[in-house]
């Protein structure tokens, strides 16, 4: 009757808070302005594909964007959609609705996709449903409020991982495909499920192949091999400078390190450190008995100072964290992947308001709550130490590093071409505004702990004990 009790009180807690989130990313989206949003470019890049125009340059995008925004942007601003073919295609069915509309949709698109990566992950882990869905609360939103993929990918590597616990490695490896959306987190994910869990290669091969060829559909071969050859070199060189990177190249280049040399050092880490991630979840599933390791460690590992990466995709951390905190075979392992999830389940860039603080108690209450066992009073105790903690670090970061306002964001004159790659155009910009590309890695630097925290963790856990 007890266990029964608990059962219901839980499947009440993840209802409410499900629906909470729903109702939470809906009233930002119909409360926020799609031009303020990363999803018009998306939308308009989307629209451009329907309608056979190349969205990887400055025109039609830039006309597009200016058709959604309200106040006066530069004359050569454009924000790039920088997504492959086949992640572009999903936006298509979007453009055939108003954009509001469309971005209303989008965000509860998103809000579901945690709602069902969460039960997926829990399932896998025998974990608490609930306690993980709202830690991943505070970041699904940051997603919601920009019109960001990562959701998507999240929900990907999470069903796979959920999947391979359930034995349906076929199945398995076509839904880690669709963690390619992100290709520079999800990627890692496929190649570990396709290398270690043989059963499911034929299906990673299919559904490579069927990506393949809605980009072939969506683009075309001339603007696909543009997309490879120069839209992401573009992208990741005219990023490199901007202050919200997390990326190692980033780091290079503000320490000093020409352009060039940085994006090298950074991409032989990104290989580096895929190829660890891999190794530690295939050691990690063997010390488990865990097959979903296979999909959620290599993109936690990736993000550690991996390649163009921002403060949304740290949601995409959130499983591994989770997973390596509750099933990890050593304490020791498991409090320094508690650490790190603590950490990453805050949103350490955005203004302090009392809604933000507020959804960040809630997301680390959650982490806390959702790899701890033992006495209720206990559990409880440790979340609002947690809580404290985390609150008092946010004050702090906040009055000596605060974040950027508005007034500060100060963009001088310059242009673009309409033929010439929005990349270019978005390193003009950044260029063109000395605010967005300052030096100051105070929000990084919690991430990066939280980061090194879990794959620290996951090594802890994966080193045999001494035989004694």
């Amino acid at each position: 009757m007890l266990v029964f009790m608990r059962e219901r009180t839980a499947g009440v807690a993840f209802a409410g808070i499900s629906l909470l989130l729903c109702f939470a990313a809906f009233a930002l989206a119909a409360r926020g302005e799609v031009q303020h949003q990363s999803f018009k470019a998306f939308y308009c890049g989307a629209t451009a594909v329907r309608e056979r125009h190349d969205p990887y340059l400055v025109e039609p995008l830039r006309t597009c964007e200016r058709s959604l925004e309200q106040d006066a942007m530069p004359q050569g601003y454009v924000e790039p959609a920088p997504l492959p073919g086949y992640s572009l295609a999903v936006f298509v069915p979007l453009t055939l609705l108003p954009p509001k509309l469309a971005a209303e949709l989008f965000a509860l698109l998103l809000a579901l996709a945690s709602v069902l990566a969460a039960r997926c992950l829990a399932a896998s882990l025998h974990g608490r449903d609930w306690a993980i869905l709202l830690a991943f609360t505070p970041l699904t939103l940051l997603n919601v409020a920009y019109g960001e993929v990562p959701p998507l990918a999240l929900l990907a590597i999470c069903a796979a991982g959920y999947l391979l616990v359930k034995q349906r490695p076929m199945l398995a490896g076509l839904v880690v495909c669709c963690a390619l959306i992100q290709p520079n987190v999800g990627a890692p994910a496929a190649l570990a499920v396709f290398i270690f869990a043989p059963q499911s290669r034929r299906a990673i091969l299919l559904g490579a192949f069927v990506l393949a060829a809605i980009s072939f559909a969506a683009l075309g071969p001339a603007q696909n091999v543009e997309y490879f050859a120069k839209v992401l070199p573009g992208m990741a060189r005219a990023e490199i400078a901007a202050s919200d990177q997390y990326s190692l190249a980033h780091l290079l280049y503000a320490s000093g390190l020409s352009t060039g040399t940085a994006l090298l050092i950074g991409q032989i880490w990104f290989v580096c450190i895929a190829a660890i991630g891999i190794a530690l979840a295939q050691r990690l599933m063997k010390a488990t008995g865990n097959p979903a390791l296979l999909a959620l460690i290599p993109p936690a590992a990736v993000l550690f100072f991996g390649i163009y990466l921002h403060d949304i995709q740290l949601l995409i951390a959130l499983p591994a964290a989770v997973a390596v905190a509750t099933i990890a075979p050593n304490g020791f392992a498991r409090t320094l992947a508690t650490v790190g999830l603590a950490l990453l389940a805050v949103v350490w860039t955005q203004p302090l308001r009392g809604a933000v603080a507020a959804i960040d108690a809630a997301g680390v209450a959650g982490a806390i709550l959702a790899v701890l066992n033992g006495a209720v009073v206990r559990r409880v105790t440790v979340a609002g130490a947690a809580i404290g903690v985390t609150l008092v670090l946010l004050v702090l970061l906040h009055h000596f590093a605060p974040p950027l306002t508005a007034a500060a964001v100060v963009t001088h004159d310059f242009s673009a071409l309409s033929n010439e790659l929005s990349p270019v155009a978005w390193a003009r910009y950044l260029s063109a505004t000395p605010a967005l590309t300052r030096s100051t890695f105070e929000a990084q630097a919690a991430a990066w702990l939280g980061l090194f925290g879990v794959l620290a963790g996951a090594a802890a856990a994966s080193v045999k004990p001494a035989r004694s």
